[in-house]
């Protein structure tokens, strides 16, 4: 870690090659998705080299650290997926309780073909 808080791109590398499978596979688990649990690993790992003094070896290792960053932005990923679906579904709801308006429709057709 120290080298990494000096920006020694091999120590990174290596941090990389102990802890990424690890990561990915916490990611992937919880994702249920390859190319996000790829982003989301490669976002903390981007976020341990622009910020390294954020971990605290005090408080555990660094393995467990990944792990915990991870954890958080998955869950984080997740949550924003399900309120975004809930905000989707509320407003076709609202639409449906509005009712269908033609002439509303019509008029949107016509401006779209101009």
């Amino acid at each position: 870690m120290v080298a990494i808080g000096r920006y020694d791109q091999a120590a990174l590398a290596e941090a990389y090659r102990r802890h990424a499978g690890a990561a990915f596979g916490l990611a992937k688990r919880l994702l249920v998705d390859h190319s996000r649990a790829e982003e989301v690993v490669q976002e903390v790992f981007v976020r341990l080299w622009n910020d390294p003094q954020r971990y605290d070896p005090d408080r555990g290792t660094l393995r467990s650290f990944l792990l915990a960053h991870v954890h958080g932005r998955s869950v984080d990923l997740i949550r924003a997926d399900t309120s975004r679906r809930r905000r989707e579904e509320r407003e076709v709801r609202q639409q449906a309780d509005a009712g269908y308006d033609v002439a509303h429709e019509v008029w949107d057709m016509a401006l779209a073909g101009h």
